[in-house]
């Protein structure tokens, strides 16, 4: 009964040492692998690139940046191919307006629909004070031909009135007045013949 005995064994004493020592490498490649595991949990949910973020955003590029690092823009991730983005975080921060691009396309549309009636009605318009124009510059035309007209029948009227005016009058019949007396003298009887010779010889 000299001999002492342990327990346990020196030998499993030592190993349980050796075990203690040693690093657990089930824990380090759980660790290693975790960021990949948030990358893949990252990458599931819907994200656009800084690109795509900045095109549909009223933001500026440095700007999302700044947000991205102040995290104020939360679960951006970055990747081999740039930064993938959350839509979400992108919306809730208001880097996004709620408001997605389809439905903004038909307000664009109406808009432009808008712009084309608006440029229609000023063609209208424009055409129409033009035909305006053009229709009374007309009637002043025919007014002036018919003024012209007017002039031209009143002189062709009164020009046979002034040739007719300008010819010479023959002298009327001679006709006797009442208180005018005959005289049967020689020298008034040879002046009568005379008259009435010369009336018939014209």
């Amino acid at each position: 009964m000299d001999d002492e005995i342990l327990w346990p064994p020196e030998e499993q004493i030592e190993d349980s040492v050796e075990e203690e020592s040693k690093p657990d490498l089930n824990l380090e490649s759980a660790l290693v692998s975790q960021p990949n595991l948030q990358s893949a949990g990252s990458l599931s949910v819907p994200s656009v690139s800084l690109a795509d973020a900045v095109r549909n955003s009223s933001k500026s590029r440095g700007t999302l940046r700044r947000w991205i690092v102040e995290e104020k823009i939360s679960g951006a991730l970055k990747t081999e191919n740039g930064w993938q983005i959350p839509i979400a975080s992108l919306v809730s921060s208001g880097a996004w307006d709620s408001v997605t691009a389809p439905d903004e396309s038909p307000e664009v549309e109406e808009v432009d629909r808008l712009s084309e009636l608006e440029a229609e009605l000023l063609r209208a318009r424009f055409e129409l004070n033009s035909e305006k124009k053009l229709r009374e510059a007309a009637e002043r035309n025919a007014e002036d031909l018919r003024s012209a007209m007017r002039m031209l029948t009143t002189g062709n009227v009164a020009t046979p009135i002034q040739l007719e005016d300008s010819r010479p009058q023959r002298p009327a019949s001679y006709q006797k007045r009442q208180d005018e007396r005959w005289e049967f003298t020689p020298a008034a009887l040879i002046e009568v013949a005379n008259k009435f010779r010369k009336k018939l010889l014209g």
